[in-house]
């Protein structure tokens, strides 16, 4: 529970720490010393930080999992991970390249993270990969059954507990839909017990009607005052894009020169294109950036590099991106960033758009938003509708003790600098 709780709202590992000892003295029962460990020195940060960490590390793993498993044509092996580090435990570095099919009995018990503090991580292998060569599969270090180097009830399917929880959470969502459906005074009376049992406030969810928001309307610039405000955007942006491709020079991301399209694509040829490519944790932020490159006329396909796709998922990295042209939001409610941000949308533009833990493209027809899905299954690619219930389960919009920081950029704008083709480069990939 309290690690759904720090992935739903964002928290931080200090936010966590602030609450851990009013979750730890659950512990006193069952734990006679608990009292006098928490007086030593640094026993509470430490014992904080391996929770804290090993339960967003399993977080991680099982969603990797779930979304390896919705593609079962696609990823067909994996690959054991052990970060080579000198606090990783010797039998994990002695796994460390093993590749055996998604389906062999060695992952029931092995798949990673083995323990407290253990780092390593299950890479999921396409059999475009397999065929070309590029990974080969081994043999299975130890027999299936072999727990000796697996920590005390860690030996267990991650994706398969992921499964099976995700399948009880969604027949009780059902369930309360239903109730709230055909008692809509449920619902209030849900969100108030809740909120009284996890001791906070009861803070009713927003009713956030869409379709009302007004695009602000600025002031019209005269003709000079518009060439100086494009000009001090231009200087802006490119500063800002230097300072992002000399970090991702720094932390040595890999670069492959984004090449011009012989013609330009049309949108849907764009979403074929990109179109659940990637699925990965992190993917949203880079499929959104590579259709914006296809869009200006460059060959890009989604990056799946681990560095890559964390760096330009960072907050800072979008940040930067904002500041070049476009706009933040901050706050502890999601949806009320979501509604600033949402009045500087104007019709006919497409943007990049992150809410909650998501990003997309956004645009928006009359008063009707919609959202590039990117990672749809089947055939639900393509622009959907964007509403309330789309902010909130799609892009885990929310509210919480902590800040969110939520951003909407003008994609043309982006454009706009001589240093955009070399940027791209760092999140351009040759693609399967």
């Amino acid at each position: 529970m309290h690690r759904d709780k720090a992935i739903e709202k964002g928290e931080s590992l200090q936010d966590f720490r602030n609450r851990f000892y009013q979750i730890a003295s659950k512990w006193r029962e069952s734990d006679p010393s608990f009292d006098e460990k928490m007086k030593k020195p640094k026993y509470g940060a430490w014992r904080s930080k391996v929770i804290y960490q090993t339960n967003m590390l399993t977080a991680a793993a099982a969603a990797q999992e779930r979304q390896a498993r919705e593609m079962p044509e696609v990823f067909t092996h994996a690959k054991y991970i052990c970060m080579m580090m000198p606090t990783s435990r010797d039998e994990h570095k002695a796994w460390n390249g093993t590749v055996l099919p998604i389906n062999d009995p060695w992952w029931e018990k092995h798949s990673p993270p083995n323990g407290f503090g253990c780092l390593c991580e299950k890479e999921f292998i396409s059999k475009y990969e397999i065929r070309a060569g590029l990974e080969k599969v081994t043999k299975a270090p130890t027999t299936a059954n072999d727990t000796t180097n697996i920590g005390e009830n860690w030996d267990y399917s991650i994706g398969d507990a992921d499964a099976e929880n995700r399948r009880i959470r969604n027949q009780l969502e059902e369930k309360e839909e239903k109730l709230f459906r055909n008692y809509p005074e449920a619902r209030k009376a849900a969100s108030e017990a809740n909120a009284k049992a996890e001791n906070q406030d009861t803070t009713v969810e927003p009713e956030l009607d869409l379709s009302k928001i007004k695009t602000i309307k600025t002031k019209p610039l005269s003709r000079a005052e518009a060439v100086r405000e494009r000009r001090a955007e231009r200087i802006e942006r490119n500063k800002e894009f230097k300072q992002i491709i000399q970090s991702a020079r720094e932390k040595g991301i890999k670069f492959i020169e984004a090449k011009k399209l012989r013609k330009p694509l049309t949108e849907e040829q764009i979403i074929n294109k990109l179109g659940k490519k990637d699925p990965t944790p992190g993917a949203c932020s880079s499929q959104a950036l590579a259709y914006i490159a296809n869009k200006f006329g460059f060959d890009v396909k989604d990056y799946r590099g681990r560095q890559s796709r964390t760096f330009f998922g960072d907050d800072s990295v979008i940040k930067s991106f904002t500041k070049s042209g476009g706009f933040a939001a901050t706050g502890n409610n999601g949806f009320e960033n979501a509604e600033t941000l949402l009045k500087h949308v104007e019709s006919g533009k497409e943007y990049y758009f992150r809410s909650g833990e998501h990003a997309a493209i956004i645009r928006r027809k009359n008063n009707t938003f919609e959202f590039l899905e990117l990672q749809g299954k089947k055939k639900a690619d393509g622009f959907l509708i964007l509403d309330q219930s789309v902010l909130k389960k799609r892009f885990g919009t929310n509210i919480s003790k902590t800040e969110w920081f939520d951003y909407l950029i003008d994609i043309e704008k982006l454009k706009d600098s001589p240093k955009f083709r070399e940027l791209i480069g760092f999140f351009n990939t040759k693609g399967m």
